[in-house]
């Protein structure tokens, strides 16, 4: 048996156990809970498998330095479920008792609303929040045992593992893709670890699964349909059919049809294809942004995210409509509403006697992100500092708001920032072997792809000639650095000397740094070809690079944080990412700052490739040029 992870491994348990605490981040939720103001609350739906109950919530407190005291109460409706004190001690641990809360349709709605108590100074804004920091909910009860396949998977996933013939074919693979991609999408920002593994064909499971985790067989020598099969006292989801089949089948595990096979066997007929096409003015509610209304003693504030994968394409020109109401306040108070990106103000807009708004915002394209977010706050210049003494004032928001948006070719950002909208809303995918190793690579890669959005991915195999000299977006794979068709990627390589590409055609930039001795390394890269974007996973010859740096990226939140337009790990060391545009800024300075800019992009080259105890008993010869003018060596 060949083993090819995508992720972390679940970890071993006997089938039944109770599952151990599980951080907010696993369960789609930030770890952080913040309840603003002197009585804050927020609202929070644990989610809970069958036969188990949620019993309690820890965490460490974290209070403002004025507070003297407090305590947060657990409510469910009407209900009052606990009430604990809060410690003024820096990061006390705090569990709140969930004993009595009551579950409905896999799921326990709570209420968490803090009470603190303050003498003098209470400034209590965003900034000066009572807060909840690494909170886990712990679980009392036996996971039940899925009988058909409508419950094979758990409200909550803390691992699955995907079983591939070794003798793949490329419709198995095509399956265990789109597999991992629906899983993914189906918890949504819940973080569930992956693990593809290679079996004889035919073969079943040599393990069981621990709590909360799932297994599932793919083979298209099995009976068309997804059917469930015992696995010493667990079980384990077999999906078969053709390959013209297979994929449908997939699908339909994570599909609205799923709750309705209420049996141990199921066979999917033809399912909506999605994603569809991106229009050009959309709302905020499709946006996945709610009608919101908050109340504060300081300045109230309320966030707009704009998620360019909601879009459905990379966009620019985003003009937003923010619509709402808001407390007049005193006459004197000067009021206005600022909407923010980070610290930076787009808009400002002056408060009337009216308490109403609607205004167009427009988004400068240089602060896109992948997701972007407005920040609207209204701001009073009377505001008080002592306990007693503010003004309440509350601020709303429509989800009724429009958003007009134009498709941005080149996308913007570029690089790992254009991920995945520039593949929308669908991509290819193509790899030079085929092997189990390499459905293993793109089983991690559309994983990781499918994190970031928040719409399910369109994905397609097809052959790496098909992909060369397609017009579509594209995922390649050469584990080997072999068989890949002719690109221009921003980082090159011939053993020895190392080349960052920006731009194309007469706008090439290059700059280079030659090593010796050559290292290796392994490579993710995003470039363009014509008018459509490709992600290339690769190597310097060696496969074991490139699968160093896949599971470097599939731990955590890592590829949210990817920047620049490559990614590199040398064997050994931490991955370095690249951003070429920057790393060939030199290139447009005068003549007698060559030098100086040579010696500069060569120590981020070096730097990069991590390799500087090496180098410096060897050479280092930058070479930098542009197609515009006649090539100039430094040293």
């Amino acid at each position: 048996m060949v083993a090819l992870c995508a992720g972390t491994g679940p970890a071993l348990a006997a089938p039944g156990d109770p599952p151990p605490p599980m951080g907010l981040g696993q369960l789609g939720a930030s770890s952080t809970i913040s309840l603003p103001g002197q009585q804050g609350e927020t609202s929070l739906t644990l989610p809970v498998p069958k036969d188990l109950t949620p019993s309690v919530l820890r965490g460490n407190v974290q209070i403002p330095a004025f507070v003297t005291g407090g305590s947060i109460d657990v409510l469910q409706g009407d209900r009052l479920i606990s009430r604990t004190p809060v410690s003024t001690a820096p990061n006390a641990p705090i569990e709140l008792p969930l004993r009595g809360v009551r579950v409905e349709k896999n799921a326990a709605d709570i209420v968490l609303r803090g009470y603190l108590r303050a003498e003098g100074f209470c400034q209590f804004d965003a900034d000066h929040a009572l807060r909840i920091t690494n909170t886990s909910v712990a679980y009392t009860g036996r996971e039940a045992i899925p009988t058909d396949v409508a419950e094979f998977l758990p409200p909550v996933l803390r691992g699955l593992t995907i079983y591939i013939p070794q003798d793949v074919k490329s419709a198995e693979g095509e399956a265990a893709v789109n597999l991992a991609t629906a899983v993914v999408s189906n918890y949504g920002s819940a973080q569930v670890p992956i693990e593809t593994v290679a079996l004889p064909r035919g073969a079943t499971p040599p393990t069981v699964p621990g709590p909360l985790e799932r297994q599932i067989v793919i083979n298209t020598d099995a009976s068309p349909g997804l059917s469930l099969h015992d696995n010493r006292g667990s079980a384990y989801l077999e999906i078969g059919g053709s390959s013209d089949e297979l994929v449908t089948q997939t699908q339909f595990l994570t599909s609205s049809l799923a709750p309705i096979a209420l049996s141990s066997s199921a066979v999917a007929g033809s399912l909506r294809a999605a994603p569809q096409i991106a229009p050009d003015v959309t709302n905020l509610s499709d946006l996945g942004v709610s009608d919101q209304s908050v109340t504060s003693a300081a300045w109230p504030s309320l966030t707009v995210g704009i998620d360019q994968t909601r879009l459905g394409r990379p966009s620019k020109g985003i003009r937003v409509q923010l619509t709402g109401s808001y407390s007049p306040g005193p006459a004197d108070a000067d009021g206005l509403l600022s909407v923010r990106i980070g610290d930076r103000v787009i808009s400002t807009i002056p408060t009337d006697e009216s308490g109403t708004y609607d205004t167009w915002v427009d988004v400068p394209d240089e602060l896109l992100s992948r997701y972007t977010e407005l920040t609207v706050t209204l701001e009073r210049g009377n505001l008080g500092e002592s306990c007693g003494t503010g003004y309440r004032s509350t601020l709303s928001l429509s989800s009724a708001g429009e958003v007009q948006t134009e498709e941005a070719d080149p996308p913007q950002p570029g690089g790992f920032g254009s991920l995945p909208q520039a593949l929308m809303p669908r991509t290819q995918l193509a790899w030079t072997k085929g092997d189990p190793a390499d459905v293993s690579r793109a089983v991690s890669i559309a994983s990781g792809l499918q994190k970031l959005s928040a719409v399910p991915l369109g994905l397609d195999v097809v052959s790496m000639d098909d992909a060369g000299s397609s017009d579509q977006p594209a995922i390649l794979i050469s584990s080997d650095g072999g068989g890949l068709p002719d690109l221009n990627l921003p980082l090159q390589s011939d053993g020895r000397t190392l080349k960052v590409v920006s731009g194309s055609g007469d706008s090439e930039q290059t700059s280079s740094v030659t090593l010796n001795p050559g290292v290796n390394f392994g490579a993710l890269e995003v470039t363009r070809a014509g008018d459509r974007s490709l992600l290339v996973a690769t190597s310097t010859n060696d496969a074991r690079d490139l699968d160093g740096l896949l599971s470097w990226l599939s731990t955590g939140d890592r590829w949210s944080s990817a920047g620049g337009d490559a990614i590199l790990q040398v064997a050994g060391h931490d991955p370095v990412s690249v951003a070429s545009d920057e790393m060939n800024a030199g290139q447009q300075q005068s003549d007698s700052d060559a030098a100086e800019a040579g010696f500069a992009i060569a120590g981020v080259l070096v730097a990069a490739v991590l390799l500087a105890g090496l180098v410096v008993l060897g050479t280092i010869l930058l070479r930098r040029r542009r197609h515009r003018g006649p090539t100039t060596p430094t040293s």
